[in-house]
């Protein structure tokens, strides 16, 4: 019997299975990779155009002898000028406090099961969104018409002009942060409160623990601009006398004519005060936003925890 002769086996140009040996691990990655951005050029020509033309009207401005700012830094810091500013300040907080307060209630009653109440809640938000905030004002402020005495009290000396800017304030911005709040409580599924309820909450417990927690994110962003909003709305108490900004500034150029002049420091003011209020509302939102998908603080935190992982696998994968 012939020996058989076998083939060679085919042989292949696939490389040996690779092994890593002790020395030959990756660099650790200290940091994540960061695609580097091109130069937008023409967003440099554009902002580079709008702070020119910015200059030019500033610098105009400014050497325009009937803009009078002698007059305006004089009485920029006016104590009857810090007075009306002190005003404005309360007026704003006051009225967002209990129209904040007015609007919860109001939101529960157009959400609750109860056909009457919840016709009640929406017919106050009809009625206080549709009626002009400075039409409000002066019904409040000429509310004796209609009842001359109030817990045996004169309404004209019950309701000045404070007391009259800060009702219609209040009320009617109550009707906006009512539809504000009901947004951000509609927001959460109703499963969560469904499934509070299956583990023993009562409806009011799931609202107040788990709704409205998870709301709140929704509701500041809005509420804050509404706040901005009311700081400027402050100056319509101006045509009943309730002592704010405008008021006072108005009384000042009744007395010496100078109206541009004073006129601008009510702007500077009220600039002054926004722009405080929107920082606020911004360091606000970065706290209430803070644990979001997508935020930066979320984005640094996944960023410092990836880096912390790669550090403890490659210190695992020496030992």
């Amino acid at each position: 019997m012939s020996d058989i002769t076998r083939a060679p086996l085919p042989t292949t140009n696939k490389p040996a299975h690779y092994v890593r040996t002790p020395g030959d691990e990756p660099p650790v990655q200290e940091a994540p990779i960061r695609a580097k951005r091109r130069p937008q050029y023409g967003q440099i020509v554009t902002g580079c155009a709008a702070i020119a033309l910015l200059v030019l009207f500033i610098q105009s401005q400014a050497q325009n002898p009937n803009m009078e700012w002698n007059v305006t830094w004089e009485y920029m810091f006016n104590p009857v000028v810090l007075q009306g500013v002190g005003v404005t300040i309360q007026l704003a907080i006051f009225a967002m406090l209990i129209s904040i307060v007015l609007a919860f209630v109001i939101a529960l009653m157009i959400q609750s099961n109860n056909r009457v109440v919840s016709v009640i809640g929406r017919a106050y938000v009809w009625f206080f969104r549709g009626v002009p905030m400075l039409v409000q004002v002066l019904l409040w402020f000429n509310l004796a018409v209609l009842f001359p005495v109030i817990l045996g009290q004169d309404t004209n000396a019950l309701i000045s002009g404070f007391t009259a800017g800060l009702i219609a304030l209040s009320l009617a911005e109550s009707g906006y942060m009512a539809e504000i709040i009901r947004g951000g409580i509609i927001s959460v599924p109703t499963g969560q409160t469904d499934a509070g309820v299956s583990i023993g909450l009562t409806r009011n417990q799931a609202l107040a623990r788990i709704v409205l927690p998870q709301s709140i994110r929704v509701i500041i962003p809005p509420t804050g601009n509404q706040f901005i909003g009311m700081l400027k709305a402050t100056s319509l108490v101006s045509v009943i006398g309730g002592s704010d900004l405008l008021t006072r500034v108005q009384l000042i150029y009744g007395q010496n004519f100078k109206i541009l002049p004073l006129l601008i420091v009510g702007v500077l003011w009220y600039l002054i005060l926004v722009t405080i209020a929107g920082t606020g509302q911004h360091f606000l939102e970065r706290r209430f936003n803070a644990s979001q998908p997508g935020s930066r603080r979320a984005s640094k935190n996944t960023a410092m925890t990836t880096t912390i992982r790669t550090i403890i696998g490659g210190a695992l994968w020496r030992k």
